[in-house]
């Protein structure tokens, strides 16, 4: 819809005066028109860089080594190039210019390693491209920065496998935890903050001690991430422990539920202990400074309900907690959406692990829709007669 009729009907819904309606539409024409490239040069240039790159491709063996490194390189430079001439003369897509030199650099590092026969395994490679694409994003902030910043990030994590040392697990650690506090918006937060209790996994291979729980672990020290953050990223990660918490309990109770072989021994007692004193430790932090994050605490009884074989343990806490949840959550106003959706994922595994062969699945969710509505109505009669209102 053009300038003209949109202000026409801005004029009768009576939002502006025919007075601005005129220097509006004065304005606008003065404005210059966006730069396009002709439809055939811009065929003619797809066309050129398909033979270009195919004549490369041909005669690929006969080049010199240094030589494909080289080419691969002023590539990259090419597109970067373009970029900033298509930024600065307003034509052409200078974000895709840029995403092309990026890949032209990861290119020029596979192409040097492959020409000089370095080790892809346990490479820069992924680290180079990490670091690039964290490059890119703190100084063009664009959110393709991120993705490809997190995807790289996950192929570092990748390549510590099947060695990995404490020196590389600490550069990642910093290097990640620097994109997390410098980012600005929900994605490249939330992507930093995956990395880094991804991290926590890599503990199973750097550690001698072999432990189930070392993801509960690491979500109770990403808890201290909360003390540095400013209110607004507070705001943005909250969701994501909550999230995590919750994920952990449905796994945890479907590998132990559904397998019924011990994932953990005698020797592991303490560990569980300790994990749980821990947990009252979150509990006690959480409910001074970060009430809303409270939840996150429950899985600190993980490791004691383990030892449990039935698993009914962990499937009275899952069903336990997400019925909270949402009480709560209601009598204060909040968004239930998570809590719904993990109410329903539980009640699928506990079917899954307890009534599948015993119980008609439309009887099972009816049996748990009664008892969810009338906890509700427990929840809404008591919290009438709080406000003072005879039920």
């Amino acid at each position: 819809m053009d300038t003209e009729t949109k202000l026409k009907q801005w004029q009768q819904a009576e939002l502006i005066d025919q007075d601005t309606a005129e220097r509006i539409l004065a304005f606008e024409k003065h404005q210059p028109a966006p730069k396009k490239l002709p439809l055939l040069l811009m065929i003619g240039l797809i066309f050129f860089a398909l033979a270009v790159f195919s004549f490369i491709a041909a005669n690929w063996q006969s080049i010199p080594d240094i030589a494909k490194v080289l080419l691969m390189l002023s590539l990259m430079w090419l597109f970067y190039i373009i970029a900033y001439f298509s930024e600065k003369k307003n034509f052409g897509y200078p974000l895709l210019f840029r995403v092309i030199g990026l890949a032209m650099f990861g290119a020029t590092l596979l192409t040097a390693a492959q020409t000089f026969h370095f080790p892809l395994a346990n490479s820069v490679l992924p680290w180079a491209m990490f670091i690039a694409a964290l490059a890119h994003y703190f100084y063009w902030r664009h959110l393709i920065y991120s993705l490809i910043g997190f995807f790289f990030g996950g192929s570092v994590l990748m390549s510590f496998l099947p060695n990995i040392g404490w020196v590389e697990w600490g550069i990642f650690i910093a290097v990640t935890f620097g994109w997390f506090y410098f980012s600005k918006n929900f994605a490249s937060t939330a992507f930093s903050w995956i990395l880094l209790f991804a991290s926590g996994f890599m503990l199973w291979g750097l550690v001698d001690y072999d432990s189930v729980l070392w993801p509960i672990w690491t979500l109770f020290a990403l808890v201290l991430l909360l003390f540095i953050a400013p209110e607004n990223k507070q705001q943005m990660i909250r969701p994501l422990y909550l999230i995590t918490a919750g994920l952990l309990l449905i796994v945890y109770l479907a590998i132990r539920g559904q397998t019924f072989i011990s994932i953990i021994d005698e020797s592991h007692w303490a560990e569980a202990i300790a994990l749980s004193i821990v947990a009252v430790g979150v509990l006690l932090i959480s409910y001074f400074k970060f009430r809303a994050l409270m939840w996150i605490a429950i899985p600190g009884v993980i490791g004691l309900l383990l030892f449990d074989e039935t698993a009914i343990g962990l499937a009275v806490i899952a069903e336990l907690s997400g019925l909270a949840y949402l009480i709560i959550a209601q009598r204060q106003n909040e968004k239930l959406g998570l809590g719904f959706v993990y109410f329903i994922v539980v009640q699928f595994v506990i079917y899954i692990i307890y009534a599948w062969e015993r119980l008609d699945m439309s009887l099972f969710f009816l049996i748990g829709a009664i008892l969810l509505f009338l906890l509700s109505g427990a929840a809404w009669w008591i919290n009438r007669r709080k406000e003072g209102v005879k039920p």
